[in-house]
Formats: C-alpha cells, sequence, structure tokens
C-alpha cells in the first residue's frame, strides 16, 4: 500500500470490522437457523452493519483522498450503504417494499466501491489494493445468485460479505 496522506480514523477500522463481524454472524445464523431472517431484529442489525459500512467507506475516502477519481464513487458508495441501512428498518413498515429498496441499494453502494477500487487498485500496491473492490464486486456477484439458487448459497455469500468488510477493517487499521 501506498503512503496515505490522510490516514483514517481508527473509528472506520472498527466500524468496518464490527459491521463485517455482524454481518458474517447474521449470514451464518441464517445458514443453520433461517427463521432468524423472520423477525424484525435480524434486519435491525443488519441496517446497523450497514450504517457502519457507510462509516467504513467514510474512512476509506479519507485515506484514498489522494488517489484521483475516487472521492465520487466512494461518495455514491456511502449514501448508497446509508439508504440500504435505512431500507432494513423500513422492513419494520413494509417487508415487500424494503426488500426492493434495499436491493437497489446495496447495488448501488457496491457499485460505487467497484468504481473506486479500481482506482485504487491501480494506485495502491500490495494484495490491500484489492479489498475496496473486493466488497464492492462481492455482493453484486454472488447475493443475487444465491438468492436465486437458495437460502444456503444466499446467505453463505451474506456471511462470506462480511469477511469482506472484516479485511476492510483491516486494511484501514493498517493503513499509513
Amino acid at each position: 500500500m501506498t503512503d496515505l496522506q490522510s490516514p483514517p480514523r481508527p473509528a472506520t477500522a472498527v466500524a468496518a470490522a464490527v459491521g463485517g463481524a455482524l454481518i458474517l454472524v447474521l449470514g451464518a445464523l441464517a445458514l443453520v437457523a433461517p427463521a432468524s431472517t423472520e423477525g424484525p431484529a435480524w434486519f435491525i442489525v443488519a441496517g446497523g452493519a450497514a450504517a457502519l459500512f457507510a462509516y467504513a467507506v467514510a474512512g476509506l475516502r479519507t485515506a484514498v483522498r489522494s488517489v484521483p477519481r475516487t472521492g465520487p464513487p466512494l461518495l455514491v458508495a456511502m449514501v448508497g450503504l446509508v439508504l440500504f441501512a435505512l431500507a432494513h428498518v423500513y422492513t419494520l413498515v413494509n417487508l415487500d417494499t424494503a426488500l426492493l429498496l434495499f436491493s437497489v441499494f446495496m447495488i448501488v453502494g457496491a457499485l460505487g466501491l467497484v468504481v473506486a477500487g479500481v482506482f485504487i487498485v491501480r494506485a495502491w500496491r500490495g494484495a490491500a489494493r484489492f479489498v475496496p473492490l473486493l466488497c464492492g464486486l462481492w455482493p453484486i456477484a454472488t447475493i443475487p445468485l444465491g438468492a436465486s439458487i437458495g437460502d444456503v448459497p444466499h446467505f453463505g455469500a451474506i456471511a462470506l460479505w462480511g469477511v469482506c468488510w472484516i479485511a476492510l477493517g483491516v486494511v484501514l487499521r493498517t493503513a499509513r
């Protein structure tokens, strides 16, 4: 990784790791007890994790301030993730609409990370440069496909998306 002009706050690394751990646990819990996703608690915790992801992306945005063209797509990712979080809370009001909304906002947030991730890959050195791109590519490439196949691949993909965010937390924590 290159030296950063503005290292992110340690709290953003913690937010990514904690949010990732929550998603990992939720996905794993849904694998062993699919009924756990039927109550509002699952969606509220997932929404909280998504809010932590948005905060982590704010830290990533600070960390890559010197990387050209990453600001706007990371802003899109942050807004998408905030709306993704709010859509999870909206499940308390209207589950069907909320499912549509958080699907759309997940894609918006992920696409912002993918675009920024491409620029980060070009600017940084080492394996860490691929982590932001992975955080964006993973949900687009696996979660909808998993959902179309069945619960096990769907919730497995969600659990592994949590691992991507834990990795981003490590990257943000070790950024210099």
